[in-house]
């Protein structure tokens, strides 16, 4: 029996380990990509040792230091987005979830219909839209569109933590006089601060990661990160270092927010999944 229990231990850290290296080896590999030399990138045999140069992260960054001005984009453009999207999308998930309406179910599978759409599907119309009201190129017009992402997933995300709230505390506070925004400001939204906090963070990668829409509604002055990425791509050849360097420099960001606020996403997946 011991020999048995050993066995399938060992056999739960070889599959932690093999998934470990699935998600962890890629990132390890632009990593090794960004800085070592350009030549020895895709040497036959692969060359593990190498001496490593920073280089590629000097040229994104300083000199010329084409990507510095693309990264505070992304960052304008990421916060913007969750900045708007937060007034819209906790006070609509609030109303789906405790008050009585025709047509909610519909309204919920609208919200998904969106979420599930591929964003291609919208570059033309946003395009003529953002043209014809005079916004492109502009921060705001990437900000605004980026809503037709982040609104309908913090929507389903935030109710579904309004919907663990009990509902006798609100009763409580509606007995005593308390109107609904009231209620909410004061009662509701204090108690599912984790899930607001998880839903901004998940909004924010939303945005930081998106590529479409910046792609036609951007200028030269306003493109973000993942944009200047593609201009590595080019006709005379492709910079794999340089790709490699931008591609570690977008993912700190991300990282840095859930390793800051890691408890905060273990308090709101878990929000309850635990009731007594």
């Amino acid at each position: 029996m011991k020999s048995r229990t050993t066995f399938y231990t060992a056999l739960t850290y070889a599959a932690g380990l093999l998934f470990l290296a699935i998600f962890i080896g890629p990132i390890l590999w632009f990593l090794a990509l960004a800085i070592r030399p350009a030549e020895t990138a895709f040497a036959m045999p692969p060359q593990l040792t190498f001496e490593p140069t920073f280089d590629a992260f000097r040229h994104i960054l300083v000199d010329p230091g084409t990507n510095s001005p693309q990264l505070v984009n992304s960052l304008i453009v990421a916060i913007g987005a969750v900045l708007l999207n937060l007034p819209f999308s906790v006070p609509a998930a609030y109303a789906l979830s405790r008050f009585k309406m025709r047509g909610k179910k519909n309204i919920m599978l609208w919200y998904l219909g969106l979420l599930m759409a591929p964003p291609i599907a919208f570059l033309i119309p946003y395009f003529v839209l953002i043209t014809r009201i005079g916004l492109q190129g502009s921060y705001f017009s990437m900000v605004l569109v980026l809503q037709t992402l982040t609104i309908p997933f913090s929507v389903w995300l935030m109710k579904s933590f309004i919907d663990e709230v009990p509902a006798e505390l609100e009763e409580a506070a509606r007995v005593d006089g308390a109107r609904w925004y009231t209620i909410m400001w004061r009662i509701t939204l204090p108690i599912v601060r984790p899930g607001i906090i998880v839903t901004s963070m998940f909004a924010f990668v939303f945005a930081w990661n998106n590529a479409a829409f910046p792609l036609v509604l951007s200028s030269r002055s306003t493109a973000t990160l993942p944009i200047g990425t593609l201009g590595y791509f080019a006709t005379s050849g492709v910079t794999w270092n340089y790709i490699a360097a931008a591609a570690v420099l977008a993912m700190i960001p991300p990282m840095i927010i859930f390793l800051v606020f890691d408890r905060y996403v273990v308090r709101g997946l878990t929000f309850g999944s635990v009731k007594g």
